[in-house]
C-alpha cells in the first residue's frame, strides 16, 4: 500500500551472524486452589477426603473433622462428640451415614447432625470399606481389621463387631482395605496383600504375577477398564494390565513419576490415573504420557496423602502440611518469574513461525521454545529502554518491538540484538509507542502520542499521518488490521479511523469513546474494547451491540480482545478474563480461582498460536489458555438448606412442622456447592404463600421473612453454577404457622353461631316490646291523624282562597294590559312575547295613542309574582295618567314624571317604612307621519335593526353594535343607568333620543328576563350577545315567525331548569 505522503527512503542495516545459546529448562505453572487454616480448615495436615451425596467435602485432619461447601468450613472436634481429635479415615455408606476413624483407635459416626462414638480400639484406624454383603470393614495399624455387621441398626446393641489379626491369617498392620469390581475384598498389609474368602471366613495371599515380593505395597486401585495399579514404598508404581500378563513398572528416574514412594492412586472421569507421592508431588498418567507436578510447577506441598475427584471433575488433594489443594484442569497454565521470565509483568506476547514464544516485559524480552527458556534480551542485547510494549513478526520473519521510551526497534539478522530503526523513530516527536501492527501487505503501522507512522518494510519508505490528514485524533490508542487488510486506528477520546488503501475515514461513534483493542469475529463484525464503556460490536456502518458489566463482563475497562478457533471472543479486563460464547450468547468468567492468576490483563498483550491456544499477558506473568483442555461445568450445583431458624433460634426441619402464631419470623440458610468457581454461585429464593414470583438473583446465602401471618408456606431455593447452569428443581421446605384461637375456623364458627342466637333472642325480646309500643302508638296516631286531617283541610281551604285571589288578580292584570289587536291597530307588524314566571307578572307592556303618535313600553318591575304585579298596576296607572291627563308624549319627560309618581306613591323620600322598589323601562313614541322614533329608558336599552345607517336626530351619533353577514345592522341605544322610583337628593333627568327611521326598520323592547335565563348544555345564562345574534338572524322573517322562534329558543335553552324571572320581548317593524 502507498500513502500519498513525503516518503523517506533508506536502507535497513542488518547482520548475518546467527547467535545460539544453551536453553534452560523451566516447566509451566499449574494452578491449584489452596485451603488451609487461614481459610478455616481445622488443621493443615489432611489425612483423608470424601464427598457426600449433597456435594459437601469432608476432610479428616490432625485436629478434627472439617466440612467444606466451597466457601466456608464447618469444623467438628471432641467437644462436638468425636471419639478423638485426629480423623484419619472417612467412609460414607449407602444410607449417607459418615463413619470416622481416629488416630487413637476410636470410631465415630455422624448422622443427621449428631455425632456418636461407636467403637474404640487401641490402634490407629487406617481405612473403611463396605463389602457386597453390607458389612463394614475397618482397618487399623497394629490391631488388624474389624468387620461390623448390621452397621445401620439404630440400636447400638444390634451392631456386631468381629476382629481379624495376624493369628486369623490377616496381619496386625493393615494399611488399606479395597473392594475389587468382582466383589472380592483385599487388605494391604505389612506382609503383602490378603484377600478375604466370604464362604470360609478366612484370608489368603493375593499375588500379582511378576510383581517383586520384596516391595512393600502401600495402596492399590482398580481402574474402570479393569487394570490394577499398586503403589509401593520406594518401589515405584506397578500397573497390571487386565486380560494379559503384562506388568508395567513406573520408576522416578526412568519414567519421570514424581517419587517411588506412592501414597495414593485415583482415576478421574476421563480415564487419567493420578498418583500421589510422599515428597515428590503428583503424577498424572494419560495413556503413555506421564506428567509430574511438584513445587517447581505450582504445587505447594510435595507430600500427598489422599486424592479424590469431585462430581464436577476437579481433583482434590490432601497434603501433609498445606491443607486442601484443588486442581481444576490445565485449561489455564501460567508462566512467571519462577518459570524463567525475566520480569513478572508481561506487556507483549508473540508466538513466531519458528515455534518460539516471545514475552515482552519491563525488564526486557524472554524467549521460550517447547517450555524451555532459550534467551533473555536486556540492555546487553541493545535494549537500553527495556520497557517492551509490543512484539510483532513481519512476513519475512523479522521481529519488531515497540517500547516505552525507546521507540521502534528490530532484531538483527543473526538474532543477537535489537537495533534502532532511525527512519521510523525520526518521524516521532516522542519515542513512546502506543500501538504496533503489521498488515497483510507487510507494512508496519506505529501508533504514537502524536500521530501515526506508516512504514513500508520492503521499500523502506516512511510517512507520518496526523489529524490534519484525516485521523480522528493524534494520540493513538490501538491499531488493528482486519481480514480485508483494512487498518483500524483508535485515538484517545476520539474514536476510530478507518484506513482502506488511500482512503481515510473517521468513524463517528462517540467523541468520548477511547478504543483500547479490537478483534474481528467470524461474521466480519468488529469488536471494540474501550476504557470504561465495555465492548462495542460494530458492523462497519453502525454499532449493533454494546456489552457492559451489567451483561456479565467482569469490568467495563477492556485491556485485550482475541478470538478462539470456535469463534468465541475472549475479553481481558482489569478484573479478570471473560469469554463470550457465540453459540450460547452469554459470558463466562475466569478469575484467579479458575487459573487466570494474573487477574489484571495488559493492554493488547494477547496472541493465538498455531495450536489454537490463546496467550494473555498479565501483571503476574503470562497465562496460556489450552484450547484442547477447555472445559465448561455443565452440572447443576448441589443446593441444600443448611439451617432453619425461628425467631432467631435454631429449629430442626421436621416434616409437617407447625409453628405457633407468635413464631412469625423465619430465617433460612442455604448453600450450593460448586468447587469449580464458588465465587460465581448465585441464588434465587421464593416463599410460596407470601410471594408469587422468585426474588432477584443474589449471592446472599440466607433470607429472613418477618413478620409472617398465619398460613401454609413452602420455601424454595435454586442456585446456578459458574456457567449459569440453574437447578431445574428447587429445594423446598414446607411449614405452617397456626393461627391464634380467635382466628381459627371452629372458633369463628362458634362465635358466629353464638352471635346469631344472641341476635335472635334480642330480636324476639325487641319484637314483644315493639308490639306493645305499637299498640300505644296506634292509639296516639289515631288521635293525631284526626287533628292533622282537620289542619290539612284548613290549609287546603286557605290555599285555595289565596290561589283564587291571585288568579283573580291575574284576570284583573290581563284586563288592564292592552290586547294584541290594540297593538296591531296602531303598529301593524308587532309581536309580544310575554312569559310570566308566576301566575301574575312583575313585567308588563303598555300602549297609548296621543296626537297621532303611538306610545309603547316594556316595563320590568322589581320582583315578580304578587309584589311585581302590584308594582305593574302602579306603573300602568301612572303611565296612563301622565299621557292621558297631562298630555305628555315625549318619552324622557314621561319617565321623569313616572319617576316622581312612583316615588310619591311608594313614599320613598323620607318615611322609614317606605318601599324601596321601582321599575326598569324601555319607552318609545313613534310618529307615523314623520317616521320619527323617540326613546328614553331606565336600564333597559332599545335595539333597532336596519339595513341602513341610522339617522340620529338627537342623543348623539350611534354606531352599529353588531352586523350580520347579510348586511343587517343592530343598533343598541343605551338606557340611563338609574331606575324608575329611585330616590336621590340630586334630581336626575332621563335622556332624550330621537331617530329618523326607514321603512322596514325593526325595534325591540325587552326586559332582562330573556338574556338572564340559565340553560343550555352547561347551565349558563343566555347572555345579551347571543340575544342580539338571535334577533339579527330572525329579522328577515315575519313578526309571527319571530315570535315563534324566540319563544321556542327560550324554552329549548331553559330545558329542565326553572324559569328565574318574568320575560317580555316586544318587536315592531315600523
Amino acid at each position: 500500500m502507498i500513502i500519498n505522503k513525503l516518503l523517506i527512503v533508506g536502507r535497513i542495516f542488518s547482520l548475518s551472524v546467527i547467535f545460539f545459546i544453551s536453553p534452560q529448562v523451566f516447566s509451566q505453572t499449574y494452578h491449584f486452589d489452596n485451603y488451609s487454616v487461614k481459610e478455616g480448615l481445622a488443621q493443615s495436615s489432611v489425612y483423608v477426603i470424601q464427598q457426600d451425596a449433597k456435594g459437601s467435602i469432608w476432610l479428616g485432619t490432625a485436629s478434627g473433622l472439617s466440612k467444606f461447601d466451597g466457601k466456608t468450613f464447618t469444623n467438628y472436634t471432641t467437644e462436638d462428640g468425636l471419639a478423638d481429635g485426629a480423623v484419619r479415615a472417612i467412609h460414607i455408606d449407602s444410607v449417607g451415614t459418615i463413619w470416622l476413624g481416629h488416630v487413637d483407635g476410636g470410631i465415630s459416626q455422624y448422622k443427621d447432625g449428631n455425632i456418636d462414638v461407636i467403637f474404640s480400639m487401641s490402634a490407629d484406624i487406617t481405612s473403611f470399606n463396605q463389602d457386597q454383603e453390607g458389612n463394614l470393614w475397618v482397618s487399623s495399624f497394629k490391631e488388624g481389621a474389624i468387620k461390623i455387621t448390621n452397621p445401620y441398626e439404630s440400636n447400638k446393641d444390634s451392631i456386631n463387631f468381629k476382629q481379624y489379626k495376624g493369628q486369623e491369617g490377616l496381619s496386625d498392620v493393615v494399611f488399606q482395605i479395597y473392594t475389587l469390581q468382582n466383589g472380592n475384598i483385599c487388605f494391604i498389609t505389612d506382609v503383602g496383600i490378603k484377600q478375604y474368602n466370604f464362604q470360609k471366613d478366612e484370608f489368603k495371599v493375593y499375588r500379582v504375577k511378576d510383581m517383586p515380593i520384596y516391595n512393600q505395597i502401600t495402596c492399590m486401585f482398580e481402574s474402570s477398564n479393569g487394570d490394577q495399579w499398586y503403589g509401593s514404598y520406594n518401589g515405584g508404581l506397578f500397573h497390571y494390565i487386565k486380560g494379559g500378563s503384562q506388568l508395567k513398572i513406573y520408576d522416578k528416574k526412568r519414567d519421570g513419576i514424581a517419587s517411588n514412594w506412592i501414597t495414593a492412586i485415583k482415576e478421574d472421569s476421563k480415564g487419567n490415573i493420578w498418583v500421589g507421592t510422599w515428597g515428590g508431588g503428583i503424577t498424572r498418567i494419560k495413556g503413555e504420557e506421564v506428567l509430574t507436578i511438584n513445587n517447581s510447577s505450582g504445587l505447594i506441598d510435595n507430600i500427598i496423602r489422599c486424592i479424590i475427584e469431585d462430581r464436577e471433575g476437579n481433583m482434590l488433594f490432601g497434603t501433609k502440611e498445606n491443607g486442601l489443594l484443588i486442581y481444576k484442569g490445565s485449561q489455564f497454565v501460567s508462566y512467571g518469574v519462577e518459570n524463567g521470565l525475566i520480569d513478572k509483568q508481561v506487556w507483549a506476547i508473540l508466538s513466531d513461525n519458528k515455534g518460539q514464544d516471545w514475552f515482552g516485559t519491563n525488564e526486557g524480552i524472554s524467549v521460550f521454545k517447547d517450555g524451555s527458556l532459550i534467551k533473555n534480551y536486556t540492555e546487553n542485547a541493545g535494549l537500553p529502554y527495556a520497557k517492551i510494549r509490543f512484539i510483532k513478526e513481519d512476513k519475512n520473519g523479522g521481529i519488531w518491538i515497540g517500547t516505552y521510551g525507546g521507540g521502534v526497534m528490530k532484531l538483527n539478522s543473526n538474532g543477537s540484538r535489537f537495533e534502532m530503526n532511525y527512519r521510523i523513530n525520526s518521524n516521532m516527536l516522542q519515542p513512546i509507542i502506543n500501538a504496533l501492527e503489521v498488515d497483510q501487505s507487510n507494512n508496519l503501522w506505529v501508533g504514537t502520542t502524536d500521530g501515526l507512522v506508516y512504514y513500508e518494510i520492503e521499500n523502506q519508505l516512511v510517512a507520518r499521518l496526523t489529524q490534519s490528514d484525516g485521523l480522528s485524533g493524534n494520540e493513538i490508542s490501538t491499531i488493528y488490521t482486519d481480514s480485508k487488510n483494512i487498518v483500524w486506528v483508535g485515538a484517545r477520546g476520539r474514536g476510530l479511523t478507518k484506513i482502506d488503501g488511500e482512503k481515510i475515514d473517521k468513524i463517528k461513534l462517540d467523541k468520548k469513546f477511547t478504543p483500547t483493542c479490537l478483534v474481528e469475529d467470524a461474521e466480519g463484525f468488529l469488536w471494540i474494547g474501550t476504557e470504561g464503556k465495555g465492548v462495542i460490536v460494530f458492523n462497519g456502518q453502525k454499532i449493533i451491540k454494546e456489552y457492559t458489566s451489567t451483561d456479565g463482563l467482569l469490568s467495563d475497562y477492556i485491556s485485550l480482545l482475541n478470538i478462539d478457533d470456535a469463534g468465541n471472543i475472549w475479553i481481558g479486563t482489569n478484573k479478570g478474563l471473560n469469554k463470550y460464547d457465540i453459540k450460547q450468547n452469554r459470558f463466562y468468567s475466569y478469575s484467579e480461582k479458575m487459573g487466570y492468576v494474573g487477574i489484571e490483563s495488559k493492554t493488547n498483550a494477547t496472541f493465538k498460536d498455531k495450536k489454537g491456544d490463546l496467550w494473555f499477558g498479565t501483571i503476574a506473568g503470562s497465562v496460556k489458555m489450552n484450547a484442547k483442555q477447555a472445559y465448561e461445568n455443565t452440572l447443576e450445583p448441589l443446593t441444600q438448606i443448611t439451617r432453619f431458624r425461628v425467631n432467631l433460634e435454631d429449629r430442626k426441619m421436621k416434616s409437617g412442622l407447625e409453628l405457633d402464631y407468635r413464631e412469625k419470623s423465619v430465617t433460612f440458610d442455604y448453600t450450593s456447592i460448586c468447587l469449580t468457581n464458588p465465587d460465581e454461585v448465585y441464588y434465587r429464593v421464593m416463599l410460596e404463600g407470601l410471594e408469587e414470583d422468585w426474588r432477584p438473583v443474589t449471592q446472599q446465602t440466607f433470607v429472613t421473612y418477618s413478620p409472617l401471618p398465619p398460613g401454609k408456606y413452602t420455601f424454595k431455593v435454586i442456585a446456578s453454577n459458574n456457567n449459569n447452569i440453574w437447578n431445574k428443581l428447587p429445594i423446598t421446605y414446607s411449614f405452617e404457622i397456626i393461627p391464634p384461637l380467635w382466628q381459627r375456623l371452629w372458633f369463628l364458627v362458634t362465635c358466629v353461631l353464638f352471635l346469631i342466637v344472641l341476635i335472635i333472642s334480642f330480636i324476639k325480646i325487641r319484637e314483644k316490646k315493639l308490639v306493645k309500643e305499637k299498640k300505644v302508638l296506634e292509639e296516639k296516631v289515631e288521635e293525631r291523624t284526626a287533628e292533622v286531617v282537620q289542619q290539612s283541610q284548613e290549609l287546603e281551604r286557605k290555599n285555595k282562597d289565596i290561589i283564587d285571589s291571585i288568579t283573580y288578580a291575574k284576570r284583573i292584570q290581563d284586563a288592564i294590559l292592552p290586547t294584541g289587536d290594540m297593538f296591531t291597530n296602531q303598529l301593524s307588524q308587532t309581536f309580544i312575547l310575554f312569559n310570566p314566571k308566576d301566575i301574575v307578572s312583575g313585567d308588563f307592556y303598555w300602549l297609548a295613542n296621543k296626537d297621532n303618535k303611538s306610545l309603547f313600553a316594556a316595563v320590568d318591575c322589581t320582583g315578580h309574582g304578587v309584589p311585581g304585579a302590584f308594582m305593574s298596576i302602579v306603573g300602568y296607572n301612572l303611565l296612563d295618567k301622565i299621557v292621558g291627563e297631562y298630555g305628555t308624549t315625549e318619552p324622557h319627560k314621561i319617565l321623569n314624571e313616572l319617576n316622581k309618581g312612583v316615588a310619591n306613591t311608594l313614599r320613598q323620600e323620607r318615611e322609614a317604612y317606605s318601599v324601596k322598589d321601582g321599575m326598569d323601562i324601555s319607552l318609545c313614541t313613534f310618529d307615523k307621519k314623520t317616521n320619527v322614533l323617540e326613546y328614553a329608558g331606565a336600564y333597559n336599552p332599545l335595539y333597532i335593526v336596519s339595513d341602513k345607517k341610522l339617522e340620529v336626530i338627537s342623543g348623539g351619533e350611534i354606531e352599529p353594535n353588531m352586523t350580520a353577514e347579510n348586511g343587517l345592522m343592530l343598533y343598541e341605544i343605551k338606557a340611563d343607568r338609574f331606575p324608575i322610583g329611585s330616590y336621590s337628593e340630586e334630581t336626575k333627568e332621563f335622556s332624550k333620543h330621537s331617530f329618523k327611521l326607514n321603512k322596514g326598520d325593526t325595534v325591540y323592547l325587552f326586559s332582562d328576563g330573556y338574556a338572564d335565563q340559565f340553560g343550555g348544555v352547561k347551565g349558563k345564562k343566555f347572555r345579551y350577545k347571543q340575544f342580539k345574534q338571535l334577533l339579527l338572524s330572525i329579522n328577515s322573517k315575519s313578526m309571527k315567525e319571530q315570535y315563534s322562534i324566540l319563544n321556542n329558543s327560550f324554552i329549548d335553552w331553559m330545558g329542565d331548569l326553572e324559569q328565574i324571572d318574568d320575560v317580555i320581548v316586544i318587536g315592531s317593524r315600523l
